[in-house]
């Protein structure tokens, strides 16, 4: 996602509600449940990303990208976003409660950003610029940050030293095994894959081999019109590296494209040159990325790929779809469905592996009483389903009881917010996110919301804008390493035990900003969309990694 700001001159209770579903072997015995989500102050929190210490599951953050270029948010109205580029969270009690907040990086960010955390305890926080990224690092746990160069290091805003990754779109940070750290993205102009590591804590980056390889099923496909969607990393314990890539068809128009293809690109033990490009899934009725796909990988090495939208011509409701590899990401299991047949339509898939083998927990945004994404009177609550036997079935569980966000959840790329009537609502932005305690195996969610925002209502508040929201489990059955395929995983007996800290009331909303746009398509295509008035107009836009879905 990346929310932009164009001036054109002129111009609840905790829930335990739970049900098995998928495969005779489904289970409801120990069933997950979660504390009252927790408000997160002060800046906008639209996609959030969060991120554990390996070594000190107390240590949690999140981050969430405040528009683009932040420094035009005051003049913009956007009071409740910051002028740098990221809203920057820390918890040192497991996500109880965050006590530290900042707005750090670049003034000219906030498109995207994203956060991990090394071996050693050093934080990362990447921040769009889309001609770069700007990376900040902190060693005190979130209490300051500096920007690495290999000079030494510089300051964190308003304007940073640190440019990585030239012309950027939707940059990812992965931790590598030995201190290494990743950065991946794709290109603004035509969509390509790109990796590169640092070895030096962040300070430079070189190439880490090719994403798509030319003779491979991702590369064949590739088309620089139709671009590429690419979620998040992961890298196993030999260190090979996985990056999915999700694309339309190779001849399809660069508006009104479907994602039918499912793809997964394996850099075989590191950065050892051409990665090897494997085929999930296709299917010519299919269209997915409703709105980022997502995946991960256990400790046992299953990988595991969520994908939101359509598997194949005739569904008429939007569900989540799970794929899974058991052979490095070879082969893959046909798209089994993870929500119950009530959720009707479903987006904004998270997920995260457990520590043992064949375990994995995903959340999302469902809806009972729409089956279309954009229908603006649907009403959203937060759900997440854990699996211990690899995905053959889930016991899903409701992780916030109460609506999370009224109206649509726009999946119409570059018309949202742009044809007057129709579906624009990009409050949420594209993607919320998962995490799983390094020593309990209990899960946590950060989840963006605006449950204050009523645009369901006649003149009902809209300031197309949420906040950022963490949920922990705090009983029940964790992703715990005592768990094998078949069984379910002991009880947690640390953090899930936690008394759940008190939810804050809903605001007012934190900012004014006006309806945001997609742009799924070269920017020449987008800016020849935009209406030029007078006056500064603010447009926040999803970047060209979110396709136009519009049969969705």
């Amino acid at each position: 996602m990346r929310r932009v700001l164009f001036v054109l001159l002129p111009a609840v209770a905790l829930a335990a509600l739970a049900v098995t579903v998928t495969g005779p072997a489904g289970r409801a015995a120990n069933q997950p449940a979660f504390s009252p989500p927790l408000q997160l102050p002060k800046w906008s929190g639209s996609e959030p990303s969060i991120a554990i210490d390996p070594n000190d599951p107390s240590a949690v953050y999140v981050s969430a990208p405040q528009h683009i270029p932040a420094v035009l948010n005051g003049a913009a109205g956007n009071t409740g976003s910051g002028t740098n580029g990221v809203g920057f969270w820390a918890s040192h009690d497991g996500g109880k409660t965050f006590p530290t907040n900042a707005n750090i990086n670049s003034t000219n960010g906030g498109g995207d950003s994203d956060v991990e955390v090394g071996l050693d305890h050093t934080l990362y926080v990447a921040d769009l610029e889309a001609i770069s990224t700007d990376i900040c690092t902190s060693t005190d746990g979130g209490k300051t940050f500096t920007a690495p160069t290999l000079i030494g290091p510089t300051p964190c805003g308003p304007v940073s030293g640190s440019h990585q990754g030239p012309e950027t779109d939707r940059e990812w940070l992965t931790r590598g095994l030995h201190g290494d750290l990743y950065l991946t993205y794709h290109d603004f102009a035509g969509g390509l894959p790109i990796i590169m590591k640092s070895t030096d804590k962040a300070k430079s980056f070189l190439p880490c081999g090719s994403i798509l390889d030319p003779g491979g099923a991702a590369g064949k496909n590739y088309s620089p019109v139709a671009g590429t969607l690419v979620p998040k990393p992961v890298i196993d314990k030999d260190g090979s590296i996985y990056v999915e890539v999700t694309e339309p068809d190779q001849l399809a128009p660069p508006i009104g494209a479907n994602l039918t293809h499912l793809f997964m690109t394996v850099g075989q033990g590191g950065c050892n040159g051409v990665f090897t490009n494997h085929l999930i899934y296709t299917n010519p009725g299919a269209s997915f990325g409703k709105i980022f796909d997502n995946q991960s990988i256990d400790g046992g090495g299953t990988l595991y790929v969520t994908a939101a939208g359509k598997s194949k011509a005739g569904e008429s409701t939007t569900n989540l779809w799970l794929f899974t590899s058991r052979d490095h990401g070879v082969t893959w299991s046909p798209p089994v469905q993870v929500n119950t047949p009530d959720l009707k339509a479903n987006v904004m898939p998270a997920i995260a592996g457990g520590l043992g083998k064949d375990q994995v927990v995903l959340g999302w945004f469902g809806s009972t009483n729409a089956s279309d994404p954009n229908d603006t009177k649907a009403q959203w609550r937060y759900y997440s389903a854990f699996s211990f036997d690899g995905g053959k079935t889930f016991t899903q569980t409701v992780v916030t009881p109460d609506v999370i966000h009224y109206g649509d959840i726009c999946t119409q790329g570059i018309f949202c917010g742009l044809i007057p009537g129709q579906p624009g609502n990009r409050n949420l932005a594209d993607f919320s996110s998962a995490a799983v305690d390094p020593t309990t195996g209990c899960a946590i969610f950060a989840i963006p919301g605006d449950p204050y925002n009523r645009p369901d209502l006649p003149k009902g508040q809209n300031t197309s804008d949420s906040s950022a929201y963490v949920s922990r489990q705090v009983g029940g059955s964790c992703l715990s390493v005592a768990s094998t395929a078949g069984n379910a995983a002991m009880p947690a007996t640390v953090r899930a035990a936690r008394g759940a800290a008190p939810s804050a009331a809903p605001s007012t909303g934190p900012s004014k900003s006006l309806p945001a746009t997609g742009n799924p398509v070269p920017v020449w295509v987008a800016l020849s969309l935009l209406v030029v008035g007078s006056g500064a107009v603010v447009v926040r836009r999803r970047s060209r990694n979110a396709y136009l879905n519009s049969g969705a």
